[in-house]
């Protein structure tokens, strides 16, 4: 017994001696790496904020960031914005701010107004061409059915957007106070004068001369504590794409598009219910889904309701109302819609050669499907233009099969056909020549022809029943 028990002393030692070493080694190496100077700028991808600030910006803003994360890609957002809601430019902002890599935020051509100089003071690196301004960041509340807005003033409202401000435009040592008299005051600066009180950290003529400025310096990342030297020499830049979903909620959220689609999808809805015309409802009720994408409504809510009501048109147009009318086109196009808003990334990583060629081939087979379709609504068309067919027999002329009485009915063949026939004048007799004058139904009135005007046969000739014609 003594050689397991000194083994198992020897093993419980090892074993405790481990322990201690595996417990210290992580907070040592850890120590070690901590505020190590990472290098980026070797790849940078570029994307565009253009136009209103909206729910489709902040999901791109977000695909991008995520992208250049997995790839540890420099982001530049070129930007030129009147402004848009302020949710979704402080859903922006904190996105920005929280990045795992530096994010350089880039006034062009024109500005970035109100919510657009809030993501701009966000950023880890703030920069304007020549020419631009920024600022008149005071909220306001705009109704999309009328068009009209009025400022806001109260301090609930105005309080929290400047201590935002201060906590992601502090944090990266920008001057809080003049920042925060773009709320106060709706104050505007230029270019130049942004650089000199400390709001932005360069003024550059285009992207390349932003990256030559850049080259060299470091940025600190304020929440993840990760230092960054920019090494922009010989960079390759990327153009980022939006998708085709984010494409079309962008377009659809213009303030005066969107106060045209709500406007007219309410008075639609009202007049159909009013009139009594229900067939014109889902016109009104797709300009109003289309209104509420714009006026900043959950897009994959609004994409889920196009779906299941496009859906529910097609059925009602198929089985309930047989043919192709406004019902039917409604669907197709919510339907549409719905497919083409549906999201498409997240989860899954393919290489750019395999979704270029999965795209060319949804664009081929909508674009075949999508003229089948054309063909079949033209035919549709075609035929319900036509009148419908409906056989006349008036003016014909048959044989009588039976004799005719004055008022009675009988047989006579027409066309290659038997039909029950009445005559209101003289006798007709069997194998006479016959010509309709009206129809009552399945029965044919008719009146025996002059005797000039019937055909002259060869002698001995008979007709029906055996009799001389």
């Amino acid at each position: 017994m003594p050689a397991p028990r000194c083994f198992q002393v020897t093993f419980l030692t090892a074993s405790v001696i481990a322990i201690v070493l595996l417990a210290t080694m992580p907070s040592q190496v850890a120590y070690g790496q901590e505020g190590q100077e990472r290098i980026i700028g070797d790849r940078v991808i570029v994307a565009r904020i253009d136009g209103v600030i909206d729910r489709a910006l902040e999901e791109m803003v977000d695909d991008v960031i995520t992208r250049a994360e997995r790839e540890r890609s420099l982001v530049v957002f070129e930007i030129n914005t009147p402004g848009g809601l302020l949710e979704s430019a402080m859903n922006i902002g904190i996105r920005i701010d929280t990045a795992r890599v530096p994010v350089v935020v880039f006034v062009v051509e024109k500005w970035a107004e109100s919510a657009g100089s809030l993501i701009l003071v966000t950023s880890h690196v703030a920069a304007m061409q020549p020419g631009t301004i920024i600022g008149s960041m005071q909220p306001i509340q705009y109704d999309p059915t009328t068009g009209n807005y009025r400022p806001v003033n109260e301090s609930k409202i105005i309080n929290p957007i400047l201590k935002f401000l201060e906590e992601r435009a502090g944090n990266k040592g920008r001057n809080v106070t003049a920042i925060k008299l773009f709320v106060t005051e709706n104050l505007n600066l230029g270019a130049r004068e942004a650089l000199e009180m400390g709001v932005i950290d360069y003024v550059a003529t285009d992207l390349n001369d932003l990256l030559r400025q850049m080259n060299g310096t470091t940025v600190k990342m304020p929440y993840t504590g990760d230092v960054f030297l920019i090494r922009t020499d010989g960079a390759s830049i990327e153009r980022y794409e939006p998708q085709l979903r984010i494409r079309i909620a962008h377009a659809l959220s213009d303030p005066m598009l969107t106060s045209l689609f709500m406007t007219l999808g309410i008075t639609i809805i009202l007049f159909s219910l009013l009139s009594g015309h229900l067939a014109i409802t889902p016109v009104g009720v797709l300009l109003l889904l289309l209104g509420m994408i714009g006026s900043g409504y959950s897009l994959n809510m609004t994409t889920l309701f196009l779906l299941v009501l496009g859906i529910v048109l097609i059925a009602v147009e198929m089985f309930v109302t047989p043919g192709f009318g406004i019902v039917g086109a409604t669907g197709i196009v919510m339907l549409a819609l719905g497919i083409a808003l549906l999201p498409v990334s997240g989860g899954y990583n393919f290489s750019p050669q395999y979704a270029r060629q999965f795209l060319y081939a949804a664009y081929g087979t909508g674009a075949i499907l999508g003229s089948l379709t054309a063909v079949a609504v033209y035919k549709v068309i075609q035929v319900r233009k036509k009148k419908p067919f409906t056989w006349d027999p008036r003016g014909k002329t048959g044989k009588a099969v039976d004799d005719l009485e004055p008022g009675g009915e009988g047989f006579v063949f027409l066309e290659g056909e038997y039909w029950r026939a009445r005559t209101m004048g003289a006798r007709i007799p069997k194998g006479s020549r016959v010509r309709v004058v009206d129809k009552e139904g399945p029965v044919l009135i008719v009146e025996p022809l002059e005797e000039q005007e019937q055909p002259n046969r060869p002698g001995g000739e008979e007709g029906i029943g055996g009799q001389p014609s």
